[in-house]
């Protein structure tokens, strides 16, 4: 698995990011309940990075120190570790409506947050590793000397890793109410369908890598730019000002400054999720149940999972080039299991034949493979 995945140059995943981001809208617009989960992730977070800051500032200033404290207790060993447990939730709420919207239903946020609550004791479990890796990477990277690099570069691997599996098992957990056990052998099969585009850093976790790259610099301005006013006020409210460094400012536009950049990173990196949500979710639901994705949505969904635009090929030359990857027995053979995989979870020959051939396949290839399969039984 380590092999499949190699870093792909910095404007590549630029590119592919702001493809996944415009596509991942597109999605979005087709129900508008998917958005939901995303808008409550943002609002609990808020509410967490106010009450972090409501309790510094009490503190600092030496008003109401005692629920300064407490507020602070509260909000490091209650909301910010429940935290975790409370976005895995609204994720999996998010899949499942993804799944029901791609096959043509149309659920609302409430329905998916019954469905998902019979799988509280899995989606537990994964947010428990999260907050395992999120301590072991914050860890790796107090060590110093050339042990601590290779530790903080251990565990920052392992952390992309889980993100990807992470990601993959929520559609699996809600869709198929399949247990981590059972989802575990399915990994190869995530491995050898990942597209090209996407081996940037394991998943699609080179979306939230590539923007904090790009908003770093921005953040970094606008934190220099408080300081600058700051500056500028010492000179008037002087029970404000701080000097570090020799560098006498007020920490009142630095403090704003400082909220509104923890504000800013808290939307991107929920949107990221979402994103992220949404295309492992109709990532797996391609792999595991396509004959669900509704027929007038299928070529768009491709596009967006092989992460290129519509193509205006016809079917017959995008049938061809598939051709051409391999000899035509092998061809046949791989229509062939292709029939026996979803004839074992149901489906009839009838349905079977019917996807196929309204994703381009031609009927006598089909045939020919449904002869193979019965020259073989």
């Amino acid at each position: 698995m380590v092999n499949q995945f190699k870093k792909e140059p910095f404007m590549n995943r630029i590119k592919d990011t702001g493809f996944l981001l415009k596509n991942s809208f597109t999605v979005i617009g087709k129900d508008k309940d998917i958005i939901k989960p995303t808008i409550r992730m943002i609002i609990f977070s808020v509410v967490i990075l106010t009450l972090f800051f409501v309790s510094i500032l009490s503190i600092f200033l030496g008003e109401f120190v005692f629920i300064g404290v407490l507020i602070l207790l509260f909000t490091l060993f209650i909301l910010i570790p429940w935290r975790f447990f409370y976005d895995v939730r609204q994720k999996a709420c998010q899949s499942w409506i993804v799944y029901n919207t791609i096959s043509g239903k149309d659920i609302s946020y409430k329905d998916a947050n019954i469905h998902t609550k019979s799988e509280k004791s899995k989606l537990r479990l994964i947010a428990i590793i999260d907050m395992i890796m999120k301590y072991a990477r914050n860890q790796g990277g107090n060590r110093r000397g050339f042990m601590g690099i290779l530790i903080t570069l251990f565990f920052a691997f392992l952390a992309e890793v889980w993100d990807l599996l992470s990601h993959y098992m929520l559609p699996a957990i809600v869709i198929e109410r399949k247990s981590l056990k059972e989802i575990i052998p399915q990994l190869k099969q995530l491995r050898n369908n990942v597209p090209a585009t996407l081996v940037g850093v394991f998943g699609i976790d080179f979306v939230g890598n590539v923007i904090g790259s790009l908003t770093f610099l921005i953040y970094l301005v606008f934190f220099a730019i408080s300081v600058g006013i700051g500056v500028l006020l010492s000179s008037i409210v002087k029970t404000t000002v701080v000097t570090i460094a020799g560098i006498s400012f007020s920490w009142v536009p630095v403090v704003i400054m400082m909220y509104i950049i923890f504000f800013c990173g808290i939307i991107i990196r929920k949107l990221v999720d979402s994103v992220k949500v949404i295309y492992f979710t109709i990532f797996y639901t391609s792999i595991m149940r396509p004959m669900e994705i509704t027929l007038n949505m299928r070529n768009e969904l491709t596009n967006y999972l092989l992460m290129q635009k519509p193509s205006t090929t016809s079917t017959v030359q995008q049938q061809t080039t598939q051709q051409a990857e391999y000899s035509y027995q092998e061809y046949i053979v791989k229509l062939a299991d292709y029939f026996k995989t979803y004839t074992n979870q149901g489906y009839s020959e009838n349905q079977i034949k019917d996807f196929l051939l309204s994703k381009g396949y031609a009927k006598a290839d089909i045939n020919s493979a449904l002869n193979y399969l019965r020259s073989k039984s």
